[in-house]
């Protein structure tokens, strides 16, 4: 069992390193940790898209091949630590083709949408920089899949496409 506390605890959250062979996480906890990113719980964005990152690897078993991060841990740390925000937040979604970002307004704020073949529809998120709005619509998708398999994700085997693609 690995232990949680470096991947989420304070001090160490920022520069705990992301290995391949992890073991998951229960989903509830799983989804739980979701959410707390989602409610804006960890501070900066940096911390957030690093947390996510982190959720990503411990992925519950019945959401490996739907949810994964598109790059290697050392490219996304790398812009983490390059402070490129925006680039990072797109890794979050393992398929690009299954995202898209558009400027809003005047007024500078970004939305990002999402297309899920799972639950057939394309999900959104708006936020004051391209990787908050990504962030944003990363865990309103995940949370939507939530609520409609439940935490223990059983009814996810029967979906031919699972994927956050392009819908």
């Amino acid at each position: 069992m690995i232990a949680l506390e470096p991947l989420f605890g304070g001090a160490l959250l920022g520069r705990a390193m992301m290995t391949t062979a992890t073991e998951a996480l229960i989903p509830s906890l799983w989804f739980e940790r979701i959410a707390k990113i989602a409610s804006g719980q960890l501070g900066s964005i940096e911390n957030a898209l690093r947390h996510a990152a982190h959720l990503l690897q411990l992925t519950p078993s019945p959401f490996r091949d739907v949810v994964r991060l598109g790059c290697d841990e050392t490219k996304f740390e790398g812009l983490l630590d390059a402070g490129a925000f925006d680039a990072a937040a797109r890794y979050l979604v393992g398929q690009p083709t299954a995202l898209s970002i558009e400027a809003q307004g005047e007024r500078a704020s970004y939305r990002a949408t999402i297309g899920c073949s799972i639950l057939g529809r394309a999900i959104s998120g708006s936020g004051q920089t391209e990787a908050s709005a990504i962030l944003n619509a990363w865990t309103t998708c995940l949370l939507n899949l939530k609520t409609e398999y439940g935490d223990d994700l059983l009814n996810l085997h029967g979906q031919r496409e699972p994927g956050l693609r392009a819908g």
